[in-house]
């Protein structure tokens, strides 16, 4: 199912994050792995073309004993000669500012994440025990006509005129994602 919505719901999401609570017991010392495509039309700034262009991605989080996130959002393609192009950013707890937040409402995990300028992306994570389910949604700003912000793979600054998500799967495993 394919998903575009406008951010001003993501910042609503952002408003209700604010509230949350701990973690739920059943996460802590686990890993949540979620995995999305992202269909985007853009373009380098500075260039006159719009691509389209197919990104998978992956946001993961290890949840510590004490209820602390530690995360890291990844993009990869493979580009035109097979190789597979690959770009992420981490974050600690509550470190790096707004630009991600975790947080937990029950057995619901809801991520909200800052796109550049004029963009969004929010994931849902219903926690069931050792399995999960997840929504991704990813947006721009009412009225905006692009998102602007940096690639994770290239460094390029990009134009973001649309983004679709879809084929979100989850998983929920034991331990550290991150190796620890």
């Amino acid at each position: 199912m394919r998903k575009t919505v406008s951010i001003a719901f993501l910042f609503v999401s952002a408003a209700i994050a604010e509230q949350a609570q701990a973690a739920p017991a059943s996460v802590l010392g686990k890993s949540v792995v979620v995995n999305w495509t992202e269909d985007r039309q853009q373009k380098v700034v500075g260039e006159e073309t719009m691509r389209n262009v197919s990104r998978s991605a992956e946001f993961s989080v290890y949840i510590s004993d004490k209820g602390r996130p530690f995360s890291r959002m990844r993009y990869s393609f493979s580009n035109m000669r097979g190789g597979l192009r690959t770009g992420n950013r981490d974050k600690v707890g509550g470190e790096g500012g707004g630009n991600r937040n975790v947080s937990f409402s029950g057995n619901t995990m809801n991520v909200t994440m800052r796109m550049g300028d004029g963009g969004a992306r929010n994931i849902v994570v219903n926690l069931a025990g050792d399995s999960c389910s997840a929504q991704v949604i990813a947006g721009k700003a009412q009225g905006a006509s692009h998102i602007r912000t940096k690639s994770m793979i290239t460094g390029n600054q990009l134009e973001v005129l649309s983004i679709k998500t879809s084929g979100a799967s989850c998983s929920v495993r034991s331990g550290n994602v991150f190796g620890n």
